[in-house]
């Protein structure tokens, strides 16, 4: 009898504390919602979609109000948004410049450009140095020559007062990359299977030929002359 009295006090306790604990959750979750809604990080999400929000619809005012300089605007980010997308990357540099020494180093040193082969000689020897550094800026990309290997541990690569100034940044620019294309190597590299001191004892106006000298009817003649047969005269037959 005892035992059963003992049971139903301990249920009735056991369902009197749940509903108390059901109520006290029921209060607090309103409590702690409302704080969050009405909290300083609700009020600044708030404020700050409005604003979004009235840019947005001032653009499109201003866009519908203007038409030609909205359409000179989109096209300028879409001009930025495509160089941005094909700026050439470190590695690409590496490709490009590996590319060219491979290219010199199939022809003869009579035959390859001396320019040529000295702008790819004096990358080879910074890139072996570790002293070729990349810097992306957004439109384009440059790489430059650094006094010193960046894991060089020596006293003159970390002391402020011998450091070489900012002024003579553009002296250091050893290339420029812009839509995807590293245009100073790809200017030395013009011509790069010509020995131009070959022809450095020709006469001034022998020097450069244009399209239309090699084009031309009296070159036409001599070309087919060639394919004529050769007669030889009586005389050196006997």
């Amino acid at each position: 009898m005892a035992a059963r009295w003992i049971g139903v006090v301990w249920r009735r306790s056991c369902s009197g504390s749940a509903a108390t604990g059901q109520a006290t959750e029921a209060i607090r979750k309103p409590a702690i919602w409302e704080r969050l809604k009405n909290g300083k990080m609700a009020v600044w999400t708030k404020s700050l979609l409005h604003d979004y929000a009235a840019a947005c619809k001032d653009i499109a005012v201003g866009a519908k109000e203007r038409p030609g300089k909205a359409a000179f605007y989109l096209s300028l980010l879409a001009g930025a948004g495509v160089c941005s997308s094909k700026a050439p990357t470190e590695d690409s540099f590496q490709s490009c410049l590996l590319e060219a020494s491979s290219s010199l180093l199939l022809l003869s040193p009579w035959t390859r450009s001396r320019r040529s082969d000295q702008h790819v000689q004096n990358l080879m020897d910074l890139r072996n140095q570790g002293r070729v550094l990349h810097l992306d800026l957004f439109l384009f990309s440059i790489v430059y020559e650094a006094p010193y290997d960046p894991n060089c541990d020596l006293y003159p690569a970390h002391c402020p007062h011998l450091q070489p100034r900012w002024s003579h940044f553009p002296s250091w620019v050893l290339d420029i990359g812009f839509f995807g294309r590293w245009w100073l190597l790809r200017t030395k590299m013009e011509d790069f299977d010509v020995n131009e001191e070959e022809f450095a004892v020709l006469p001034a106006h022998m020097r450069n030929i244009s399209w239309n000298d090699l084009h031309s009817q009296e070159n036409e003649k001599l070309f087919q002359c060639k394919f004529q047969p050769i007669t030889v005269p009586e005389e050196q037959t006997e």
